[in-house]
């Protein structure tokens, strides 16, 4: 509104100033008066320019209304007098005319801007979209040159906006099996889906998948867009899935093998007990017979794992802390870890009760324990912890210092009568992770061969 007001002053300034010069300049100095004519048309023209055509046509009549008076005055009522009037046609006419122009243009500067608006609010639109997905999408353009990137990509990848510009290969030249299949799918020119890669973002390791898919322009190809999602938890389910599959078959097979074999092993026990009375002077049979008594031991003990894998939960939960079911097993286990010279250390915060199957928790956290045990036999250090997470989940680990497992063997502790020990039955861990299944928790494993093993349990 200031900015209007200013400009109408303006014009009038401009005319009356004119003005002045016509009626105080000498009547007979006819070229300056020329002169001051044409200086008329510059406030029209600013008029119609700012105003359109409502303002040029309003200046020409009131420039026409100030230049009449002066021209009759100083020409008098002769003949060219109306000759000389004519000029306030040329007013009118180009005020109409500038604010006839002035208008059209402006109506295709405000159509354009409305269509510039329109593009600016779609892509808008668009960027949101795209921001909101947390799946990576990335726009790469002909010469391997970064376009786009949205918040998802960022994420997952662990990239700034700094890639933004920036050539593909150079930005992520940590990873160069996905630098790989850029390569191919640009140079192929064609879709690439359902690539699986790992990837290492913060010392951890990260599963991705990856779709790659020409980017096609006015029937030209300008570069390729990829999609990239993070898999890692999706993979870990399948795999829990998978493991829970085999554990259900096993449980169900090993329930009938354990009824099957615990009859004969008892007539077998029974018939060794009975030869060993009468054959107790002969040393030769009884050290055979000794033989027998200690491997039906070993499969009753074997057997007994068996049951104790095989046998429903009986969910017997109540209100429990954590941390006192961890301190009721250490009381169990202080003998058996301070014998193998091991040194339990427990570090715990504050952690509400939950509701949990106790016997089951002290069962799972024994069989840890002592495999801990186990994997120091020149003793060392057990640190348990708890630790409190979002949405009512809590986190025990059980950390040990001992020899570690090799990532061929980590991904097998789990399957039921695998066992690197001399005498294992290969059904401990097995248990345990039916436990925390029982209790819908997760159970994560990480080993380093040499350093050692944590177990990281979520309920």
């Amino acid at each position: 509104m200031k900015k209007k007001i200013a400009n109408i002053l303006l014009i009038i300034i401009m005319i009356a100033i004119i003005s002045i010069l016509h009626f105080t300049s000498e009547t007979t100095n006819l070229t300056l008066h020329q002169f001051y004519k044409f200086l008329y048309f510059i406030p029209v023209i600013f008029a119609a320019i700012k105003f359109g055509f409502r303002g040029g046509t309003v200046t020409a009549l009131l420039i026409s209304i100030i230049y009449s008076p002066q021209k009759l005055l100083s020409i008098g009522l002769r003949g060219e007098a109306l000759s000389e009037l004519m000029d306030i046609f040329l007013f009118f006419a180009v005020g109409i005319v500038t604010g006839i122009l002035v208008e059209k243009k402006n109506l295709a500067v405000q159509a354009i801007d409305n269509q510039l608006r329109k593009y600016v609010i779609l892509e808008n639109y668009t960027n949101s979209v795209l921001e909101s997905i947390k799946i990576g999408i990335i726009a790469i353009n002909n010469d391997f040159y970064i376009t786009s990137i949205n918040t998802g990509a960022k994420n997952i990848l662990g990239v700034t906006n700094d890639c933004i510009g920036m050539n593909f290969v150079e930005a992520f030249s940590c990873c160069e099996d996905i630098e790989s299949i850029i390569i191919k799918a640009m140079n192929d020119s064609s879709a690439l889906v359902n690539l699986e890669r790992n990837l290492l973002k913060d010392k951890k390791e990260v599963n991705i998948k990856i779709d790659t898919f020409p980017l096609s322009l006015e029937n030209k190809n300008k570069g390729l867009v990829i999609i990239i999602e993070d898999i890692t938890e999706i993979k870990k389910i399948k795999i829990q899935m998978h493991r829970n599959d085999k554990l259900a078959s096993v449980g169900e097979l090993a329930t009938g093998i354990a009824h099957e074999i615990r009859n004969p092993l008892a007539i077998i026990k029974m018939i060794e007990q009975t030869m060993s009375k009468e054959l107790e002077n002969n040393k030769i049979a009884l050290g055979e017979l000794k033989i027998i008594d200690e491997e039906v031991e070993r499969a009753n003990k074997v057997i007994k794992s068996l049951m104790e894998f095989s046998k429903p939960s009986k969910k017997e939960k109540d209100k429990f802390s954590i941390n006192q079911i961890i301190e009721d097993v250490l009381v169990i286990t202080n003998k058996y870890t301070s014998q193998h010279m091991v040194n339990v250390n427990l570090i715990k915060t504050e952690i509400c009760e939950g509701v949990f199957d106790r016997e089951q928790l002290i069962q799972a956290f024994v069989n840890l324990i002592f495999n801990a045990v186990d994997a120091m036999p020149q003793g060392g250090e057990i640190t348990i912890s708890t630790q409190n997470l979002p949405d009512n989940k809590i986190r025990i680990t059980f950390e040990d210092t001992g020899q570690g497992i090799d990532d061929i063997n980590l991904n097998k502790i789990f399957d039921p009568f695998f066992t690197t020990k001399a005498e294992g039955t290969g059904l401990g861990l097995p248990i345990v992770y039916r436990i925390i299944e029982d209790h819908e928790g997760l159970i994560n494993v990480k080993s380093i061969v040499g350093k050692g093993t944590i177990f990281e349990l979520i309920l």
